[in-house]
């Protein structure tokens, strides 16, 4: 159900941010240059909300950081009457709650500890639930759907319960279908090449139909641009995004045992000997995957996915299987997909960049702050 809250403000039940105005006003020459993309875009739709409101003026939009605000995306400087304010914005590809909670959180801590007055949040779409986080951890928000929450000294607006214009249309999910996805993978573990259909097609072992099919959706989504019997990726950042959010709606089914070891490294060491013992193929992820990569995030169990699960090779590591929690998950990999891009990181197999941040992302919370880290440091997209 649509709700509206305005104080201070008559007119105010005329502003409608995804309407008539959002097409008319187009803030040109408040866009900081080095904004691109989908976050640039998520600036622009916020930039036509407020501008949308009586009275209310942008005077200045930076993405300049001082160490103290290192790591927000955009500051505002707006005014109202004769009040100024400092505003900090956080753009966020998903209104996910998961991502709010974190990302309010930061923020709340940020006006804290700085001369903010205010902070919001900037997404496609925020639903009631995520409308709730922001208000109780006392930050703002708007979404690019109609929804928002703006309390100001002398202004507060609210509007919740309008739904999402951003839902993943099929032609979107069916990208990342077991078998689409590996034309996925694979485009997304070289970004900047240029492929043929065919060329895709020989290195993925799918067939040249279904491969024109995905070249096409991604060019009908802007992920891609295609010419000829060509393409190349045009936006590889917002196609991750797409594809972690549909893998965390259909997060990985894990088998959960308990086994005992005195580390870490013992377990992946004795997990690793038993595989070799009973041919087993294998590959690590998640936080004990990534930990032999980098420090990422602290593992307190191990992630392992085989291409067959044998009695034998869970006698042998002595596993009991229990119905939650546990310090060892595994996953039975049926397409292969999994194992696409593994390698071997000081002796032992481990799923590619692409898989550990899928995984990472999962897992949700610190996992996902795991997964971007990564995604900074090796995928660098």
């Amino acid at each position: 159900m649509k709700s509206s809250k305005v104080q201070g403000i008559k007119s105010l039940r005329i502003f409608n941010p995804m309407g008539e105005t959002q097409r008319i006003l187009k803030p040109k020459g408040l866009l900081p240059s080095s904004t691109r993309g989908a976050e640039r875009d998520l600036l622009r739709g916020a930039l036509a909300v407020l501008q949308a409101i009586p009275n209310l003026e942008i005077k200045q939009v930076s993405t300049e950081s001082r160490e103290a605000d290192r790591g927000l995306d955009f500051n505002l400087l707006l005014s109202f009457g004769q009040k100024k304010f400092k505003v900090a914005a956080e753009a966020k590809a998903s209104g996910e709650p998961s991502v709010l909670r974190r990302s309010a959180a930061w923020l709340k801590n940020l006006l804290a500890s700085t001369k903010y007055d205010y902070a919001v949040i900037i997404a496609p779409y925020i639903s009631t639930e995520g409308a709730s986080i922001c208000r109780d951890l006392g930050v703002g928000f708007i979404d690019l759907s109609g929804n928002c929450l703006l309390s100001l000294d002398g202004l507060h607006i609210e509007r919740t319960g309008y739904p999402n214009k951003f839902k993943k249309p099929r032609e979107v999910q069916s990208l990342f279908s077991p078998k689409s996805s590996r034309v996925i993978r694979c485009l997304l573990s070289d970004p900047k090449r240029v492929w043929t259909l065919k060329g895709l097609a020989t290195e993925t072992g799918v067939s040249i139909g279904l491969i024109h099919r995905i070249a096409t959706a991604l060019e009908n989504n802007f992920f891609a641009k295609k010419e000829l019997r060509a393409f190349k990726l045009e936006d590889p950042a917002r196609l991750l995004e797409a594809w972690r959010e549909e893998y965390y709606r259909r997060a990985p089914r894990w088998a959960r045992y308990v086994i005992k070891a005195a580390s870490i490294k013992e377990s992946l060491t004795r997990l690793k000997t038993a595989a070799l013992h009973h041919g087993v193929r294998y590959a690590f992820t998640g936080p004990s995957g990534a930990s032999l990569i980098s420090s990422y995030l602290a593992p307190t169990g191990v992630h392992l996915y085989v291409d067959i699960l044998k009695e034998e090779f869970l006698e042998e590591v002595k596993a009991n299987q229990v119905s939650s929690e546990g310090n060892l998950l595994i996953g039975v990999v049926e397409q292969e997909n999994e194992f696409i891009g593994s390698r071997q990181v000081k002796g032992i197999y481990v799923v590619s960049d692409l898989q550990l941040y899928l995984d990472l992302w999962a897992i949700g919370g610190r996992g996902q702050e795991a997964a971007e880290e990564l995604r900074r440091e090796r995928l660098k997209f």
